[in-house]
């Protein structure tokens, strides 16, 4: 019997997912397959996935087994790809359908899927990949993708039938989040609910972005683009549609543009050959970072006794959530400041986010130390950023402390880390 497989990994969606909605089309009997072996390993001492994403990701998965199910699909899981699509090579004639994505791990995982017939797809961006050179600025990348037509989303699946197949049971971590902390529900029907709440605030968001508190100051889209409860298509597209009912502003540009930044990371990680991971990142460059283990600990404990960045770690580690500006402040500290191993405070954030992608998560962060697409060195001082975004408020909720800023000079001590760990005068 010939039986189609469906990958899921971070396409935990029903529409405009071209590999359920393929093998649909082509296929009798389709089968979905996910493995919790994605979240599962450590780096540098910290879990590759903390309670706030695998809870996300596991509501996800419940509400997708939903969804197939009307579509006559059944969801398997298992701790491992590679056993499991032996075991049904075994008894059916498979055929692999799975989404390429970019990252070491993820496209390690695809060898197993190739072993099979197969057919991939690349979907993780607005816009088709093309070639441009991925170690120049955004701004060279941004002028030739503005002017690529984007493709439109896909349809929903067929109903086809299934089968039955062994898998394994699994519990999702029950967590408790602290008074003012943002937290996200999954699934793809509130990715959809959130795209569409949001159309109210588009044309507000440039304004709003940076603040470091609050739920609409930002789309929040992130979560449900890490996971796919949601393609960016889609969203450009209500966005576009939005923009036809009503204007084009700054602010509504400004949503293309992040999600640009998104596929730009995606594809400098896709088109380097993951040498984002690299401490060299795709410059080359081997800077001497320091190590120093008092540092690292202060920093991960929230004990720097910088009020703006002890509140951020502590926010981070009490939700899964950290606002774009705050991880700026925190990556720049880490390596500017404290000139540390930027790969640690990487991991850090890869374990503890909620809307985790290995793209943007170490494009970001090889961008802030100096490794990646940045062309200008530049430093974040947290005491004016802070006061810049309202940092007293965002402080008085994180940090059950007096304020206790240390008399330090920013400056002075971002040129030393400058000159010594980056060797520039």
């Amino acid at each position: 019997m010939k039986l189609a497989i469906v990958i899921f990994r971070n396409n935990l969606r029903i529409e405009d997912n071209p590999s359920l909605f393929y093998a649909t089309k082509s296929n009798d009997r389709v089968l979905g397959l996910y493995s919790f072996e994605i979240l599962e390993g450590n780096l540098y001492g910290f879990k590759k996935c903390e309670k706030y994403r695998e809870a996300f990701v596991k509501d996800s998965l419940l509400t997708l087994k939903d969804s197939l199910h009307q579509y006559g699909i059944n969801l398997c899981f298992t701790n491992d790809f590679s056993s499991t699509l032996a075991k049904l090579s075994q008894k059916f004639d498979i055929s692999i359908y799975f989404d390429e994505e970019v990252g070491f791990e993820e496209q390690n995982l695809q060898k197993v899927f190739t072993r099979y017939k197969h057919k991939s797809y690349f979907n993780q961006t607005m816009i088709e990949p093309f070639k441009f050179d991925f170690t120049k600025s955004f701004s060279h990348f941004r002028n030739k993708a503005e002017k690529l037509e984007i493709p439109k989303p896909l349809g929903l699946p067929n109903r086809v039938k299934t089968v039955e197949f062994e898998s394994v049971q699994f519990s999702k971590p029950m967590i408790t989040y602290p008074k003012n902390a943002i937290f996200f529900k999954a699934g793809e029907h509130r990715a959809k609910q959130r795209l569409e709440d949001y159309m109210n605030n588009i044309h507000s968001y440039k304004e709003t972005r940076n603040a470091m508190s609050g739920f609409d100051n930002s789309t929040k889209f992130s979560p449900y683009l890490s996971v796919g409860n949601i393609s960016a298509r889609m969203i450009y597209y209500r966005l576009k549609e939005e923009e036809r009912r009503g204007y084009q502003s700054q602010s509504s540009y400004w949503i293309y543009f992040e999600l640009l930044w998104r596929d730009f990371f995606h594809l400098v990680m896709l088109y380097s050959q993951n040498r984002l991971f690299l401490k060299s990142g795709i410059k080359g460059i081997d800077f001497t970072f320091r190590t120093d283990r008092k540092s690292l600990d202060e920093f991960f404990t929230a004990n720097t006794g910088i009020d703006i960045i002890d509140a951020s770690i502590m926010e981070l580690k009490s939700s899964g959530w950290l606002s774009n500006r705050n991880r700026q402040l925190v990556a720049s500290y880490f390596v500017k400041n404290l000139g540390l191993d930027w790969r640690v405070c990487a991991a850090f954030f890869e374990s503890y986010l909620v809307d985790y992608n290995p793209a943007s998560n170490y494009g970001n962060f090889a961008y802030q130390a100096y490794v990646g697409n940045d062309k200008r060195y530049r430093v974040f001082d947290p005491l004016k950023q802070a006061s810049m975004y309202d940092g007293d408020k965002y402080i008085n909720i994180w940090l059950h402390r007096k304020q206790n800023m240390k008399n330090i000079n920013y400056e002075k001590l971002a040129q030393k880390v400058k000159e010594e760990v980056f060797h520039i005068k």
